[in-house]
C-alpha cells in the first residue's frame, strides 16, 4: 500500500475500528511502519480513542448528582470527550482540506538516485526537498522480503521497514517518503530485523 492509497481510503481510521480484512490490514502496517505521517497519525488517533475511552469510563463510574446544574457541562468527564472529538475532527479535516488535495494535484517526480555503495568522497546527491527515490544494486537476496534501515552519517537509525525483494539481477527500487535534512546518510538493505546485510549504499541531502 503506498501512501495516496492509504490516505484516499481512509487507513487510519479503518486501522484503529478494526474494519479492514486480514491482507489489507497487513498491507497497511507495512507501511506505516515506514510512513511518518501515517504513523503519526495511527499514534495520535490511537491516543485520542483511548483517552476518550477512560474520560467515558470514568463517568459512567462517578457518581450521579441529583442536581448537576447548568455548570455541569464542564465538569472533565464530559469536557475530556468532547475536547478529543473535537480535535479528531480537526485532524479529519485537516486531511480532507490540505492533504488529500495536495496529493491528488500534479507534482514532478525526479529519477531515482543511483547508488553505488559505501563511499569515503563524493557520494550521490539530492536536495533537500527532492523525493527519496533510489535505486540500490543488490545481490544474494533469499527471501521474498527485505528489510531496509535509512540512517544519519552518526548511525542513529531514521526510519526502517520492510519492502519487496526485487527480481533477480534487479536493483531495489526503494522510496521514503517525507524529507530529510541536509547531511550523509546511509540505506542499509538486511534479510530481516537485526539479519545479515547484504548491501550498504551512502548518499548526501545538500542544501538547495
Amino acid at each position: 500500500m503506498d501512501h495516496e492509497v492509504a490516505i484516499q481510503t481512509h487507513a487510519v481510521e479503518r486501522y484503529l475500528l478494526g474494519e479492514m480484512p486480514t491482507s489489507e490490514r497487513d498491507a497497511f502496517e507495512e507501511h506505516y511502519f515506514t510512513c511518518a505521517e501515517c504513523g503519526d497519525g495511527v499514534r495520535a488517533a490511537s491516543a485520542l480513542i483511548g483517552e476518550l475511552k477512560r474520560s467515558l469510563r470514568e463517568r459512567r463510574a462517578a457518581p450521579k448528582s441529583s442536581s448537576p446544574g447548568w455548570l455541569s457541562w464542564l465538569r472533565p468527564q464530559i469536557l475530556a470527550p468532547t475536547f478529543a472529538a473535537l480535535l479528531l475532527a480537526v485532524v479529519v479535516g485537516y486531511q480532507n482540506t490540505v492533504v488529500v488535495p495536495d496529493l491528488e494535484a500534479p507534482r514532478s517526480m525526479t529519477s531515482a538516485v543511483i547508488l553505488d555503495g559505501p563511499t569515503r568522497g563524493d557520494a550521490p546527491e539530492i536536495r533537500e526537498g527532492e523525493p527519496l527515490h533510489f535505486l540500490a544494486p543488490l545481490d544474494g537476496a533469499k527471501s521474498a522480503r527485505l528489510y531496509v534501515e535509512l540512517e544519519e552519517g552518526s548511525g542513529s537509525k531514521v526510519r526502517a521497514g520492510v519492502v519487496a525483494a526485487p527480481g533477480a539481477h534487479k536493483p531495489l527500487d526503494v522510496y521514503f517518503p517525507g524529507e530529510l535534512n541536509a547531511g550523509r546518510y546511509q540505506i542499509v538493505i538486511r534479510e530481516g530485523p537485526g539479519g545479515r546485510e547484504l548491501a550498504r549504499n551512502t548518499f548526501e541531502v545538500v542544501n538547495r
